[in-house]
């Protein structure tokens, strides 16, 4: 297979991005890439601490943790004052959200900016009160693009419209998840669709919500910090964990679970039979995230209420744009009532430019996938048979709970984690010998690495550990580099300690 790597000046592929010399560097090489390179284990370290010399080198980031300069240039002329810092949302409505939640946290002078002209609309508050506001910022996912930012700074419109891009896009995600396209809500992010899917079970009954098994970071910060503010977190998601919200159900039921096939970082899949069984017979919903499970290797439509999928990731596949969808699935029993609340709810604020990049982007989706699971599944192989590594953590297509989701000719997706022996001293070591791309992000045609604990967890890290994730994991998204070199560098690596 021909390989399309011509999109990226720099071809992350044979030449990935592993360097000290790297640091701070984006990947893919261009302007709106959404991550960067954090190529020593001294460097995400020093990430979370906030160290200035490591954030001044950073040339992209992951739009939903750091501000990408184009967006930091129009916050700066739009809405930065003395004495007050903003940011800017995709729409008034996003705004007026940011607005409650910033007010809810005792922040007491903010305000709404408009922009004249343009859907975006800002929010300011006092620069001793920003990191509030930046919290909306990173959990709901309303943020403006980079490509819009650039638009705005240029005076020109960046419309949300029907093209055909965004219609081709709507569609191929319908495809994936066999359901008619009006079915599918298009975002700005894949936590924007999670907020949308939260907003819509409130509208339809509000009240305290689960998270079952262990979930990427943002998706249970909505759900605690969020109004109603009430969650109760089943860390493990095992039989055990199903027992236990058994019990809850039998007193106090949810109105929601959330959960993810399969579970960041740990690849864990849920028993989805058992808790569709539970939201039948206690009256809860069943929201889905299917984004670790790689665009048409999994179909969840049997057993979830709502669907959300980060389009970011696998669907667009190279890293430099932002989406997110929302499936309302039709055999849902409460279907037609979640449909009527998420179209109320409802704006398109996935930008045109944004659309059509994305629209680009997927038109080789299932050649890439084809790759994709053949290389993490030889991979993970590769990796359980290595005397320096103690746990590979991969879906197992002998799991019943994987095989009830997995599709007739599904692969078990581009997505692995490993802890080795000894990790403490290890994992620095072989972090750092590692030759391919470093940094967040995953779904990639290019393989990248990043110490994910440390990452999205580093205020919290005994308690993660007791959730069973070790704070040495290294989560790997593997890309289309041929397996035999992927092999080749983590054995080197492996070998250097």
């Amino acid at each position: 297979m021909q390989l399309r790597v011509n999109r990226m000046s720099s071809d992350l592929l044979s030449f990935p991005r592993c360097r000290a010399d790297q640091l701070g560097l984006p990947m893919p090489d261009e302007c709106h890439a959404v991550s960067a390179c954090l190529p020593l284990w001294e460097h995400n370290v020093g990430y979370e601490e906030g160290d200035p010399e490591i954030h001044a080198r950073l040339r992209a980031a992951y739009p939903r943790f750091c501000f990408h300069p184009i967006v930091q240039q129009l916050s700066q002329r739009f809405l930065n004052q003395e004495g007050r810092q903003g940011l800017p949302f995709v729409s008034t409505a996003a705004a007026r959200r940011a607005l409650a939640y910033v007010q809810r946290a005792g922040v007491a002078d903010a305000e709404i900016v408009p922009f004249e002209g343009w859907q975006v609309c800002g929010v300011a508050v006092p620069t001793d009160q920003f990191s509030t506001l930046k919290q909306y910022w990173q959990h709901a996912g309303e943020n403006v693009s980079s490509r819009v930012a650039e638009l705005i700074l240029a005076d020109t419109q960046a419309p949300c419209t029907e093209t055909e891009s965004r219609r081709t896009v709507r569609n191929r995600v319908a495809a994936l998840h066999q359901v008619r396209s009006d079915r599918v809500f298009l975002f700005p992010s894949g936590m924007a669709a999670i907020a949308a899917a939260w907003r819509a079970v409130q509208a339809c009954r509000s009240g305290p919500t689960c998270q079952f098994g262990f979930p990427y970071v943002d998706t249970l910060k909505i759900q605690q910090r969020f109004t109603p503010e009430r969650n109760e977190f089943f860390p493990v998601g095992n039989a055990a964990d199903l027992i236990r919200l058994e019990t809850v159900c039998q007193t106090r039921p949810p109105v929601a679970v959330f959960c993810e096939v399969p579970t960041n970082p740990l690849l864990l899949t849920p028993d989805l039979r058992t808790l569709r069984q539970l939201a039948d017979v206690h009256d809860f919903l069943l929201i889905v995230d299917d984004t670790l499970g790689a665009c048409g290797n999994v179909s969840v439509a049997e057993f979830a209420d709502l669907t959300v999928t980060s389009l970011t990731k696998y669907f667009s596949g190279y890293g430099n744009v932002l989406a997110g969808s929302l499936v309302v699935n039709p055999a849902s029993p409460r279907a037609s009532r979640l449909h009527d609340l998420v179209t109320t709810d409802f704006e398109e604020t996935l930008s045109d430019t944004d659309a059509a990049v994305l629209c680009r982007n997927s038109d080789d989706l299932r050649e890439r996938m084809v790759v994709i699971n053949h290389n993490a599944a030889s991979l993970a192989d590769f990796l359980r048979q290595h005397p320096a590594v103690a746990s590979v953590f991969y879906p197992q297509t002998d799991d019943p709970n994987f095989a009830a989701v997995r599709t007739p000719d599904g692969g078990c997706g581009g997505l692995l984690s490993i802890v080795l022996h000894d990790p403490e001293r290890t994992t620095p070591v072989v972090f750092d010998a590692l030759e391919i791309c470093k940094g967040p992000n995953l779904g990639t045609n290019f393989s990248l690495c990043c110490p994910y604990t440390i990452l999205a967890h580093y205020e919290e890290l005994d308690e993660v550990e007791a959730c069973g994730v070790s704070r040495w994991l290294l989560r790997l998204s593997v890309g289309m580099e041929p397996i035999s070199e992927l092999r080749n560098r983590f054995d080197r690596a492996l070998q250097s300690v």
